[in-house]
């Protein structure tokens, strides 16, 4: 299956986040979890896919319901389709930077 669009980066950024914001380490999100350290790391380095119930252990060591997480999930992946819009194509950028080096 084909991943979904910036699915695992937004996953990776809430997730983060909602760590940072509780105060927790690694170590005690993946204890609290129940799920191994590495698997977290992999998740907020947006390497790995998390399982539905992985999402919903998470949560419950974050002190979030699996609703708000997933909310700012689908709004963190808005921001990042919308900063693709952004960004200017390879050629666009081609022409930008000869723009620049001309005399």
């Amino acid at each position: 299956m084909k991943d979904y669009p910036y699915l695992s980066t937004a996953v990776a950024r809430v997730l983060i986040r909602k760590r940072e914001e509780a105060r927790l380490s690694k170590r005690r999100t993946a204890d609290d979890a129940q799920i191994e350290r590495v698997y977290l790391i992999h998740l907020e380095r947006g390497e790995r896919r998390p399982t539905l119930n992985a999402i919903f252990h998470l949560c419950d060591a974050l002190h979030v319901t699996p609703l708000e997480f997933l909310k700012e999930v689908m709004d963190e992946m808005e921001k990042l389709k919308a900063e693709e819009m952004k960004k200017p194509s390879d050629e666009e950028s081609m022409k930008q930077q000869d723009e620049t080096w001309k005399w």
